[in-house]
């Protein structure tokens, strides 16, 4: 069934209020560029609305030239409260489909309006024609779906305040069909424009039946009204903004793996940053008329060897949030040995802004999306080179910060008086009206799915959603309510964009090196990935994957035709069938968009979905297309890299490998150490066994999309976050606040199975995981943040046994990560949000040796060679005995546990008297010679300087970053072995750690990161934690009287503004208490002063700070980690910032004081409770938590009838949407006379 498009007249967008000072049009010289920008309309020209200045319409238009004329004369808008203020909007309508909901077939078509909901109160102030579709035939209960969205508006702009937006109404009409007499008016729905410029795009209209005058003067009549349709549409109404950008803090690092690195080093850098100013102004594209994007040049780094400028300008960008989200900036890099009299006079770099005229070249160019800088202000990109030598093509990497003010359009400055919130809707998949037509576009068009698994069982369904991610970009879909069949019918559109402006769509350069800078660009995309999830605020739960190659769709053979919009429309010849046709035949006026050209289209119907933790009886399939618009030159084809189609096999021969190694080296480790945990077997021998009788060390997992083996390290990615959130205290507290949630195999066995391990995109979307994808999520986060990072699997004894265990004290295998830094070794522990710091673990000066030459490495290896055989030399003279001379038949006489004399070893009892001293001389050598054994706990570990307070792991097996793997082939325990991962390199035949991958490894085996960039989302909006919090409170003190009233008890709560207000200032003492580190000085301080405090000084005669102190130890129980301090505080911004939050919480705690002597309860009642934090905000699981606290128990189950409950609830955001959740519950009882004799 298809939809007719009438002819439509062209409508025009007239505004009452036209400001010629801010706009869009440009010339072309300096001086006429400043003129015509005075001139210049509000409205784009470009955009197909036309203002027309008429006589009659009688308005004034003023000409301001604060630049030629002198000092402009003062905006009437700046005097207006900020609600009153004049916006300009861009306004974008589309119809996805209707439903009949009556029980007759309806012969009907459509009509969409703006206007004011009450004209006669309310002027109208949006000029847009009305707008009709096509007549429909619609049976009962019947589903039309358009394959295409119907666009009914296109951009078109109109200027309103924050107020008139509430005043003003989209107007969506249903019009009955009557063949002969006049069309019956059937069905209307209105909403507000303040509603739609806050809600999803996406929307379902509920059409309700038009009643006459005499109906709605009947009060039954019109409070009875029905619905007759479900009409399903896309409204974008976005707000123009100036978005000003500011550059800072860029730093480049060239790659050691180019050959030019050295020459490369050695001469100055400077950077030049191109931003476009508007959608239709992107960098690297032609611009025959007007200005293009902007560009400035900054002046040369210093001559100090680092590549780092700390102001890179200023840049204005004029634009909806999504046009800027949609655009991109490019940085050039510029290299030369300019004279040091010309690089370092500021006059002359001021002269160089916009046109740098010192010799330089081109060095190489990042391109970098814009997507998200309006919520994260870190970027970082591959600077690349236009060479067809893949060797030299990646420069190296450059990052640095982009912070964006918005101010509405036409504003000179930013609003500070403006304290609200400014209406913006949420993010989803663009439109073909936001699309630029100068640009290649990546074409994923998927249609529907099928058999997705049940996320909720309470509705035995699933609330579906798309997630499609290619080139660092992510888009998502619309939710299609409780369906395991969604029909989505969405395409998503990603622009394909080449850094090298010579490589621009259908130049030579493009069919010139396609076979190497092409192929080398689109290879660094990477590849197309298509999630379903199931929609949920708190969590979220993957409903399935797949993913696609460049290759897939490059090396199909037949073409086919296509329009942006998807496949073309079958001629029908059929009469009724031409009357529900949603368009005609393409003709002459049609869009660029709707241009029918011969594509390579990737059919991926009946795809199988993949990497879903949820069960499900039948295979889950998605079906959907790819394809380039408009295709690349029928010449360019991928070839599939023989090591990606053997993976499988070359990591499984790898495997096989490092568990042989294993298996040897077990056996050696029993040997003196039998009754060990190193001494376990490396490997299962079946499925029954658990982590009790095994010591693993795994190297790969299962790839969550491809379902094939890869190594450990390609599960991490570095990710870039702000700096504000990479202190160790709050970086290690937000990792925390993800859910936890292990596999029933996993609990079951103590194992980290195979497909256990996830990568961090994938965890950030689910916003829960084991304890090893916080692991892997924490380990990203810190090698983003440049740390020594590494993932830590070991094994640890479960004090708090599993509900499916029966053991209580079992051996499990856990993960955390290890970090290297000045000497010390620090273990991050997300389940318990504990850092452990080892001092003297590891030299650093090795590491240094590393990254120098191989000459000089060479010269000192030989002299540690020297230093070490006159340290052995020195040692034999001390009494030890050599390695040689102890043999493996020697060991038999080693003192053992649970093992029984030999008969060889018994003898008559005169005879062994004759042989006790040589026989304990012989031992007591033995038991030395297995103390020097590398597998022995190191004595140096076990000094006072060196001793650690305490570590909860009883294992270390292997460690693994996104370079390589290690496995310890020390002692088992972490605190008694050393770190020195440097020693894989020098000793190859009995190295310390052994390296995964070799030297030549690393050179011929590549493997790609399963998330290469990840993508982390902002907070979510105070008005969606504000919601949530009153829903959790609600539904706490609903479950509370349920509870209850099922023991006939009645509930009554106290929640007077006072109480709840000193519980709020509670709960921020509490959460910002999980931001300190127990090991800051500031920490040690106040502990060393809490212990100085005598126990029996009464609270009156403490002073305030004695007071803050006792607080401190008693409530919040500090407690010092780490005898021996961190290597953190090395940091002066990190200790500015824990004295910070020490200065935050004595000021809350003396405004909590206040009121501590006369809390605000219920006469004659006394109060306690408890606060509780919780890593989610899943309410059932909230509620089955607090079930099993005893204090919570004793409350709700109290006898007492006069009793008032208390539950105050508080949310803090944090990125990705993740929430830190404290629930208080308290309640009042009545006070008896043995209160008063304790107090």
């Amino acid at each position: 069934m298809g939809l007719l498009r009438k002819k439509d007249a062209q409508e025009e967008a007239v505004p009452t209020d036209v400001d010629l000072e801010a706009g869009d049009l440009t010339g072309t010289g300096d001086v006429i560029a400043e003129i015509v920008e005075a001139l210049e309309p509000e409205a784009d020209a470009g955009d197909g609305e036309a203002i027309k200045g008429n006589a009659a319409s009688k308005r004034r238009i003023g000409f301001r030239m604060p630049k030629l004329f002198g000092k402009a004369e003062e905006d009437p808008e700046d005097n207006k409260e900020p609600m009153d203020r004049k916006r300009w909007w861009e306004f974008t309508f589309s119809v996805r489909g209707f439903e009949n909901v009556t029980v007759e077939t309806l012969k009907l078509f459509w009509t969409v309006s703006l206007g004011s909901d009450n004209p006669k109160k309310h002027k109208n102030r949006v000029r847009l024609q009305t707008k009709f579709t096509s007549i429909f035939t619609l049976e009962k209960g019947k589903v039309f779906t358009a394959d295409n969205p119907v666009i009914m508006y296109e951009r078109k702009t109109f200027a309103l305040s924050y107020k008139e937006l509430e005043k003003h109404v989209v107007k969506v009409d249903m019009w009955r069909v009557s063949c002969w007499t006049f069309n019956e008016y059937f069905g209307v729905k209105k909403q507000k424009l303040s509603q739609i410029a806050n809600r999803d795009p996406n929307m379902e209209l509920r059409i309700l039946r038009k009643l006459s005058r005499k109906q709605m003067a009947d009060k039954k009549k019109a409070k009875a009204v029905a619905d007759v349709a479900l009409y399903r549409c896309t409204v974008n109404l976005e707000e123009i903004f100036d978005f000003d950008m500011f550059c800072e803090n860029w730093t480049l690092e060239l790659s050691r793996a180019n050959p030019e690195h050295k020459q490369m080093k050695e001469e100055r850098k400077r950077l030049t940053f191109t931003m476009p100013r508007d959608r239709r102004t992107l960098p690297g594209q032609r611009r025959y008329l007007g200005r293009g994007a902007a560009s400035q040049t900054v002046e040369w780094n210093q001559q100090d060897g680092r590549f780092f400028w700390p102001s890179c300008g200023k840049f204005v960008f004029r634009g909806t949030r999504t046009h800027l989200q949609n655009s991109y900036f490019i940085v050039s890099v510029l290299t030369g040995k300019p004279p040091a009299f010309l690089a370092n006079n500021s006059t002359i770099a001021t002269i160089e802004k916009h046109a740098p005229a010192q010799p330089h070249r081109v060095l190489g160019r990042c391109l970098l999306n814009l997507t998200s800088v309006l919520d994260m202000s870190v970027f970082q990109g591959k600077v690349k080179r236009f060479t067809p030598n893949h060797d030299r093509y990646i420069v190296g990497d450059i990052n640095g910060n982009v912070k964006c003010i918005l101010r509405s359009k036409g504003m000179k400055e930013p609003e500070l008086d403006f304290r609200s919130n400014r209406p913006e809707q949420l993010k989803t998949a663009t439109t073909v009206s936001h699309l630029n037509p100068s640009e290649r576009y990546l074409v994923v068009r998927v249609k529907k799915c099928e058999a997705l698994p049940v996320a909720d069982f309470d509705t035995g369904s699933s609330d579906p959603y798309l997630r499609c991610t290619w080139d660092n970009m992510v888009i998502v879909s619309p939710v299609v309510k409780q369906s395991l069949r969604p029909v989505f019918n969405q395409s998503f559109y990603f622009p394909v964009r080449v850094v090298f402006p010579e490589m621009r769509m259908g130049s030579k350069a493009e069919k010139k090196y396609q076979d190497s800078i092409l192929k080398y660009e689109l290879t660094s995309k990477g590849s197309i990935q298509i999630q379903v999830w199931d929609d949920d605020v708190t969590s979220a739960d993957c409903l399935g994957g797949c993913q696609v190659t460049l290759g897939d769709i490059l090396n199909v053979r037949a073409t086919q035709k296509r329009t942006l919009l998807g496949a073309l429309k079958a001629d029908r010849r059929d009469d009724e069938e031409e009357e529900n046709e949603m368009e005609e035949k393409q003709e002459s006026h049609n869009q660029w968009y709707e241009e029918p050209r011969s594509v390579r289209v990737y059919d991926g119907s009946k795809t199988a979905l993949g990497q879903s933790a949820l069960a499900n009886k039948d295979a889950a399939l998605i079906h959907f297309e790819a394809y380039f618009y408009p295709d690349w030159a029928e010449t360019l084809r991928f070839e599939d890299e023989v090591q990606e189609a053997d993976a499988d096999s070359v990591w499984a021969k790898k495997k096989d490998e490092w568990n042989s190694r294993n298996r040897q080296k077990a056996e050696d480790y029993a040997l003196p150490f039998p009754d060990s945990i190193g001494a376990k077997k490396p490997t299962e021998e079946n499925m029954m066994q658990t982590a009790d009788s095994l010591r693993r060390f795994p190297c790969v997992g299962l790839h969550p999309l491809l379902r094939i083996e890869v190594p450990l390290m390609a599960f991490v990615s570095p990710i870039i976050i702000p700096e504000e959130w990479s202190f160790p205290a709050k970086l290690l507290e937000w990792v925390h606040c993800l859910s936890f949630e292990i596999s029933q195999r996993q609990a079951r066995t103590g194992l980290i199975p195979n497909d256990g391990w996830k990568d961090p995109e994938y965890v950030l979307a689910r916003r829960k995981g084991a304890p090893q994808d916080h692991s892997v999520l924490l380990c990203s986060l810190l090698l983003g943040c440049k740390a020594d990072a590494y993932v830590v699997k070991g094994t640890v004894y479960s004090k708090d046994p599993i509900a499916t265990t029966d053991k209580s004290d079992q051996l499990i295998e856990h993960a955390w990560v290890m970090t290297r830094e000045k000497g010390w070794v620090t273990f991050w522990e997300p389940c318990s949000r504990q850092t452990f710091h080892l001092p003297n673990r590891y030299d650093p000066r090795k590491v240094k040796r590393k990254r120098t030459d191989q000459l000089v490495i060479q010269e000192e290896r030989e002299e540690e060679e020297q230093d070490e055989e006159a340290d052995e030399e020195k040692q034999q003279w001390e009494g030890e005995a050599e390695d040689s001379r102890v043999h493996l038949e020697d060991m038999e006489s080693l003192p053992t546990v649970g093992r029984m004399p030999k008969p060889k070893m018994r003898a008559d009892k005169a005879k062994k008297k004759e042989e006790e001293p040589g026989r304990e001389r012989l031992k007591r050598e033995l038991i030395e010679q297995r103390e020097g054994l590398p597998i022995a706990p190191k004595r140096k570990m076990l000094q006072d300087d060196n001793l650690v307070t305490w570590l909860p792991y009883d294992s270390i097996e292997v460690i693994f970053n996104d370079k390589n793997s290690w496995a310890n082939r020390q002692n088992h325990h972490p605190a008694c072995i050393t770190y020195d991962l440097e020693d894989a390199d020098e000793d190859a035949e009995n190295p310390t750690w052994e390296r995964f991958l070799s030297s030549e490894d690393e050179q011929n085996l590549h493997f790609q990161p399963i998330c290469p960039n990840v993508s982390v989302q902002p907070e979510l909006k105070p008005s969606i934690i504000d919601e949530l919090q009153d829903d959790l409170r609600t539904e706490m003190m609903q479950n509370l009287q349920l509870y209850r009233g099922k023991k006939g008890m009645d509930t009554m709560f106290d929640h007077n503004e006072e109480l709840m207000q000193q519980l709020r200032i509670f709960l921020d003492i509490q959460e910002l208490w999980r931001l300190i580190d127990p090991d800051s000085p500031a920490a040690r301080r106040v502990f060393d002063e809490y212990k100085a405090i005598p126990r029996d000084l009464p609270k009156d005669q403490m002073s305030d700070q004695q007071r803050f102190q006792r607080f401190v130890g008693d409530t919040l129980k500090l407690r010092l980690w780490n005898r021996h301090g961190g290597p953190f505080f090395d940091n002066k911004d990190y200790v500015k910032e824990q004295d910070h939050h020490w200065r935050v919480l004595e000021k809350l705690y003396k405004e909590f004081q206040k009121k501590e002597d006369s809390f605000p309860i219920k006469r004659g009642k006394k109060f306690k409770g408890f606060p509780v934090h919780f890593c989610t905000s899943d309410q059932e699981s909230i509620r089955q938590y607090l079930m099993q606290i005893k204090q919570y128990k004793q409350i709700i189950d109290t006898d007492e009838e006069d009793v008032y409950y208390t539950i105050e609830c508080r949310m803090i955001g944090r990125l990705s949407g993740i929430l830190s959740v404290w629930l208080y519950v308290g309640i009042q009882e009545p006070q008896r006379e043995a209160d008063f004799l304790e107090e």
